[in-house]
């Protein structure tokens, strides 16, 4: 109960206190492994100089990023809204704040790698100046910009919801059903992105 409790608190907290809360219960390793460690293999390929690792590092990232965006909304989610209330709160307790160091670490890798591969010298060549380089880039920043302000904040009103003592069932199914609308935005989105990515590496 006292958890519980706390987690009702804690929307009303300050920004840091709810990234140490999450952390805390993500467990504090774990979340900042999810930043630091895709960020050290950026860091590491540019520090190499290596175009190779920095355009595998950018395609990895990605990959989980999109994967895990998808997968989210369209089957853990569902999957979450099956179970009974108890089983439900201690999976999305486990779960969400996991998720969230987990996607922040990788997405920005993903889009901080697809930037400075658009660099010259280091990166593929490709400059800013085409018109395909410089839409993707700003679509990945987007949905970036998108995933922290929209599905993150649903995950985590969901993560609060299941906490608190007295769940609203509405709220939640509410919640999972806007997660899946997001979802398939955000899987149109980065389908579009990924058709300019290819079309100016083409």
């Amino acid at each position: 109960m006292a958890v519980a409790n706390e987690s009702r608190r804690v929307p009303e907290q300050g920004f840091f206190d709810r990234v140490r809360h999450l952390a805390d219960a993500a467990n504090p390793a774990f979340a900042a492994g999810c930043l630091l460690v895709p960020l050290a293999v950026l860091a590491a390929s540019v520090i190499a100089s290596s175009t190779t690792l920095l355009f595998y590092t950018h395609v990895a990232a990605g990959a989980v990023w999109f994967g895990f965006a998808l997968i989210f909304p369209a089957l853990i989610g569902p999957t979450l809204g099956g179970l009974d209330d108890e089983s439900s709160a201690a999976v999305m307790g486990t779960l969400v704040p996991k998720a969230v160091f987990f996607l922040v670490g990788f997405s920005l890798t993903t889009v901080l790698s697809g930037t400075v591969l658009l660099t010259g010298g280091l990166g593929l060549g490709y400059g800013f100046s085409s018109t395909l380089s410089s839409a993707a880039l700003g679509v990945g920043w987007g949905l970036f910009a998108f995933g922290l302000a929209v599905p993150h904040r649903l995950q985590l009103s969901a993560y609060y919801e299941s906490q608190s003592p007295d769940p609203d069932t509405s709220r939640l199914e509410s919640i999972e059903k806007k997660n899946l609308v997001v979802g398939l935005f955000e899987t149109a989105v980065m389908l579009v992105l990924i058709a300019l990515m290819t079309g100016f590496r083409l």
